[in-house]
C-alpha cells in the first residue's frame, strides 16, 4: 500500500470514528425523562432479539423486567412500547404532549408520506373527519349492493378460466 492510500484510509477511519462518537453523544442527551429499557445495538437496536424468538416472549420479558411502559429500538427507530390499558391511557391521553406517534421509515415508503396516520394535529383531524364518513355503518350498508354486484360479475367473468390473483385484486381495489 502506498503512502497516499494509507493516509486516505487513516483519515477515513478517523472521520468515521468521530462521527460515530458524536452520534452516540447526541443520542444520550435527552431533556425529557425516558421510560426504563434498553436500546440495543446501534442501528440494529433490539430487532434481532424481537425476530429471533416469539414476539410475545420478547415483550413478556421486557414487561417483566421494565414494567408496562418501556423504551426499545426496533426496525431502526427508537420507540416507547406500552402493554396495558392504563399505560395506553397515560400515553394517549394524560401525557400525550410528551409523545409523537411515528412509524418505521419502511412503512412510510410503502404507504406514502400522505397516509392519514403519518399526520398529527388539526390536519390529521380534518383528514380523519373526511375519511371517517365512508366507514360509518350507514355508508357501508349503502355500498353493499354495489360491492355484491361487482363481486358477482367478477365471479362470472372468472368462470372457466385461469386468473392472476394479483391483477384481479388490483382491478377490484382501484
Amino acid at each position: 500500500m502506498d503512502f497516499i492510500s494509507l493516509c486516505f484510509l487513516l483519515a477515513s477511519l478517523t472521520i468515521s470514528f468521530i462521527f460515530i462518537i458524536l452520534k452516540f453523544l447526541r443520542l444520550g442527551r435527552s431533556k425529557l425523562p425516558l421510560p426504563p429499557g434498553t436500546m440495543g445495538w446501534p442501528y440494529i437496536g433490539e430487532t434481532y432479539q424481537l425476530y429471533s424468538q416469539n414476539p410475545n416472549t420478547f415483550f413478556a420479558s421486557k414487561v417483566k423486567k421494565y414494567g408496562a411502559i418501556f423504551k426499545s429500538h426496533i426496525l431502526g427507530c427508537p420507540c416507547v412500547m406500552i402493554s396495558s390499558p392504563e399505560a395506553a391511557k397515560m400515553v394517549l391521553v394524560s401525557k400525550a404532549h410528551l409523545f409523537k406517534p411515528t412509524f418505521p421509515a419502511s412503512k412510510e415508503r410503502m404507504l406514502g408520506k400522505q397516509a392519514i396516520f403519518f399526520h398529527q394535529g388539526d390536519y390529521h383531524a380534518k383528514l380523519r373527519k373526511l375519511v371517517s364518513r365512508a366507514f360509518m355503518p350507514d355508508s357501508i350498508k349503502a355500498m353493499i349492493p354495489n360491492i355484491e354486484s361487482f363481486a358477482l360479475s367478477s365471479l362470472e367473468s372468472w368462470e372457466d378460466r385461469l386468473i392472476t390473483t394479483y391483477q384481479e385484486m388490483k382491478a377490484v381495489s382501484y
